[in-house]
């Protein structure tokens, strides 16, 4: 009766989305979705909550796929810098928060269905140039 129990418990810590190094995302195999929650504080300075949300938004964002591109990178994708932006650009926020003072709380999901992903981890083409100029 025991088993069955500890082969669920087994599969489920294997199944849950699993972090991505140090960069602050998530990666759900099974799902094919890389995660990455961006949060920011409103400007004290903006008349209104709704006007300070409009920034928030797009620093949480911003904060988001900075943190999706380096887990692409800790994945082995390879394509450039500029190439990974474009690609990020298209994440859809899968879950948005705000608070009352026009703070936001975002999470950003990718579908890595179609990405050149890499089993074993590659130098990125960027962090090869910046290593062989400080030489």
């Amino acid at each position: 009766m025991i088993a069955p129990l500890a082969l669920a418990l087994f599969a489920g810590v294997f199944a849950a989305p699993a972090a991505v190094g140090r960069t602050g995302a998530t990666y759900d195999a099974e799902a094919k979705q890389l995660s990455a929650h961006g949060a920011a504080a409103a400007d004290l300075r903006a008349p209104t909550a709704a006007i300070a949300r409009v920034k928030a938004e797009r620093q949480a964002r911003t904060i988001a796929e900075k943190k999706i591109v380096a887990a692409l990178v800790e994945l082995g994708d390879t394509r450039e810098l500029d190439e990974l932006n474009k690609q990020v650009a298209d994440a859809k926020v899968s879950d948005e928060r705000y608070g009352s003072d026009g703070s936001v709380e975002l999470l950003l999901s990718l579908s890595t269905e179609e990405l050149p992903l890499k089993t074993r981890r590659h130098k990125h083409k960027a962090a090869e140039k910046a290593t062989d100029r400080d030489r």
